[in-house]
């Protein structure tokens, strides 16, 4: 009976294992997924943006550390696949070798670890490596594929005992100044996917199975469909091909040009864009389902997989149709999302945790928030199209301020220096309520190059000191830097004074102006005198936050019941 058993494990393990001619060992253990099967798999895919792939380090664009809460935030939310940009070039120890940092590396590994304990996909790649993706051509083609050869190399190593849930990603998006790509372009696109395959492949164990995503020139379909060539592999059935879908560009991303940017996409929205007078792109559902027919009968005929790796739409609308223009963006990404599911294709939004109005706005989580959702509009519409159900967010205030005061001013209107918002709070108010005295700023960051909050005497002719969290601050400071929060992000400020720079305030006032800060409400406290609501009598009542939402779990902050402001606590 032992010698029969002893033959059954033997013969178990040599289908695991196997050994190719050219000395490379193979372990399909567990690895049964075509590359179709894996990208059928994937129902909704999510993009960690704007953070591993920063530059210098994690935090460097102003995204926090991520954390596992926060994967599980987004496993929660329906998203079954995570895709981590990663920019590896910032982290080596030996630029020759391509060898990475035992620490940096760590870190990733830690994020996947987290997704795959969430049973969800994963895709790590190689991103915003300007000494290859910005550098197509021939002159640079060898010295850029050793080099890249050696790099995937060693990501591979690092992954190799790593299950079939998790594929690589060779490149990002090669491109010179986004320019049409020659005939050298393409060809050293993909002399990269060809390196890219021979790297990992040759690692051997898991990795000879692994599914593997290669991609197009710019990650452009357009470009791909004219120029892209299939990498030759010795496993079957287990390449990707990867695109990136924005289009139409003046409504997905906009171009900054008025004439050519739009609020309205779609056939179902053209009277509704009429109406508004606004244009509407010609591009609609029909030309999106014909994009994604040739793209499958081009690859998904072939037996590759079909990646998405980035989509989505910047949030943006105008002051006279906003809510309109939301839905039509929710639908827009039902329609996408719709279109890639009913293919077979893996989606993955892009997701870069902004939120403000205009270009680059793709935020549908605050990671500083506990990953509240912050663009319903956007979540809805990829669960729709997905064809999961959508989940009503809990709308909650994370935000713990002092327990009473008096709003002096309320409104929605951005600081920009002396072309924006200026308030002068005058001395009376100061005063009123005595040296202990607080003040806070409620705001949402909205910036394109920095952000900043500054103080004058009311007088304007000399700045103040002012206390923040215990850090004593002359004239100004950056609510970003000072709070961990990024763009598109609510924050505020709880200011204090010493009773010298009080005692000034007190006659002269106090006057407030900034730049990349939307304000919202500037209230001034103190720590008694003024009515408050415990929290208990909150939650008895229909409470809204400020911006007219309903509010499930209250916090310490200042909401709206019955009609009017009270201060929670």
């Amino acid at each position: 009976m032992n010698r029969y058993f002893t033959l059954i494990i033997s013969m178990l393990l040599a289908f695991a294992s196997h050994t190719y001619a050219d000395g490379t060992s193979s372990n399909n253990e567990g690895m049964t997924l075509s590359a179709q099967e894996w990208t059928r798999n994937v129902v909704m895919g999510w993009n960690l943006g704007n953070s591993l792939e920063s530059a210098g380090n994690e935090t460097a664009w102003g995204n926090p550390k991520t954390t596992q809460e926060m994967i599980k935030k987004v496993h929660e939310a329906g998203f079954n696949a995570i895709r981590i940009p990663i920019r590896w070039g910032d982290h080596l120890t030996n630029s020759t070798t391509m060898t990475i940092n035992a620490d940096w590396l760590a870190r990733v590994k830690e994020i996947v670890d987290w997704c795959l304990a969430e049973d969800m996909y994963v895709v790590i790649n190689d991103h915003h490596e300007e000494w290859y993706d910005r550098n197509p051509t021939y002159a640079k083609q060898q010295a850029n594929n050793k080099k890249l050869s050696a790099l995937w190399t060693n990501i591979a190593n690092a992954f190799k005992d790593y299950g079939e849930k998790l594929a690589f990603a060779g490149t990002n998006e090669t491109t010179i100044n986004w320019a049409n790509p020659t005939k050298e372009n393409q060809d050293v696109q993909n002399s990269y996917n060809q390196t890219f395959v021979n790297a990992v492949r040759a690692t051997g164990g898991k990795n000879l199975y692994r599914v593997l995503v290669v991609q197009t020139y710019a990650c452009s379909p357009y470009h791909g469909l004219n120029g892209f060539t299939i990498p030759t592999d010795k496993v079957e059935g287990r390449l990707c091909v990867e695109y990136h879908y924005y289009d139409p560009y003046g409504y997905g991303l906009l171009t900054g040009n008025a004439n050519s940017d739009y609020y309205y996409w779609g056939k179902a929205y053209e009277d509704k864009a009429k109406a508004k007078g606004k244009s509407i792109p010609s591009d609609n559902e029909t030309t999106q389902a014909n994009l994604f027919d040739r793209i499958n009968n081009t690859w998904g005929k072939k037996g590759l997989g079909i990646v998405m790796g980035e989509y989505g739409v910047t949030n943006h609308y105008t002051s006279d149709d906003k809510q309109t223009q939301q839905e039509n963006m929710q639908y827009y990404l039902k329609t996408t999302v719709a279109n890639a599911r009913k293919r077979g294709f893996a989606a993955f939004v892009w997701d870069n945790n902004v939120f403000s109005n205009g270009n680059e706005a793709f935020g549908i989580f605050r990671r500083s928030q506990n990953m509240a959702v912050g663009n319903e509009y956007f979540l809805k519409g990829i669960c729709e199209g997905a064809g999961t159900e959508y989940k009503e967010p809990e709308h909650h205030e994370d935000i713990d301020v002092p327990t009473d005061g008096n709003v002096y001013w309320e409104g929605d209107a951005m600081m920009d220096w002396g072309d924006g918002l200026q308030v002068t709070i005058p001395a009376s108010e100061f005063s009123a309520i005595g040296k202990d005295v607080k003040l806070l700023l409620y705001y949402t960051l909205d910036f394109t190059d920095y952000n900043m909050i500054q103080f004058f005497y009311g007088d304007w002719n000399s700045n103040p000191s002012f206390i923040i969290d215990g850090q004593t601050i002359t004239k100004e400071y950056v609510p970003s830097d000072i709070h961990g929060i990024a763009n598109g992000e609510d924050g505020v400020s709880v200011i204090t004074f010493s009773e010298d720079v009080y005692n000034l305030i007190a006659q002269k006032g106090l006057a407030v102006q900034g730049h990349g800060v939307r304000l919202k409400m500037i209230v001034l406290t103190a720590t008694t005198g003024i009515k408050t609501i415990t929290m208990d009598a909150a939650n008895k009542g229909a409470i809204y936050n400020l911006q007219g939402k309903r509010i499930t779990k209250p916090q310490h902050g200042i909401y709206i019941l019955n009609g009017k402001k009270y201060i929670a606590k």
